[in-house]
């Protein structure tokens, strides 16, 4: 039998905040697939956004802590508030062109927020590598119980996303790391 708590859709309620971060980031990282079940799939942005800041925060606050380049610790709450956004456009655009599968941007984003509670831990050495693989598995899930999609189209969809990623910001990250201009495009 199914209590009413578990039949209810889940979604973080910022006025409970520590009880529903909480609730959050278990049921996310312990039972994603039940998760992304009975996550809400509309309702506005809020509420998802707010928990991908806090996450993306507490992980800032502890990297501050081990790491003195103010420029880092920049680069990582940036990075960790604005990626979400572009991958959940690419990852949209892929699911509903490639895939023809239906859903929103909203759905898309919200998969890729409350994936953000690997953040918490991911700052751990050799843990926030495998860390990171599962979020892109809790992404691959989410966007494929979402979308109603294959698992394994989800992770297609997230390679073809990192080879995105790769093409576009690779040049880029290697002008900043080197010095040296990016290659004209033909």
């Amino acid at each position: 039998m199914i209590s009413p708590e578990q039949n209810a859709q889940i979604d973080f309620t910022p006025s409970n905040f520590l009880g529903s971060l909480f609730l959050v980031v278990k049921t996310v990282l312990l039972s994603p697939g039940f998760f992304y079940e009975k996550m809400k799939t509309e309702g506005g942005l809020r509420n998802p956004l707010i928990f991908l800041i806090c996450c993306v925060l507490i992980h800032t606050l502890i990297v501050s802590l081990f790491v003195a380049k103010p420029t880092i610790i920049i680069f990582n709450l940036i990075n960790g508030i604005l990626m979400p956004f572009v991958t959940a456009g690419i990852l949209f655009f892929i699911i509903t062109r490639l895939f023809k599968a239906s859903g929103t941007y909203e759905l898309s984003l919200r998969v890729n927020a409350y994936a953000a509670a690997t953040a918490l831990f991911s700052w751990i050495p050799v843990i926030g590598l495998l860390l990171q693989l599962y979020r892109f598995y809790l992404i691959a899930l989410g966007l494929s119980r979402t979308f109603s999609i294959k698992l394994s189209q989800s992770f297609l969809a997230i390679a073809i996303t990192v080879v995105i990623y790769i093409v576009t910001l690779g040049p880029i990250m290697s002008y900043i790391l080197g010095g040296q201009p990016p290659p004209p495009v033909p």
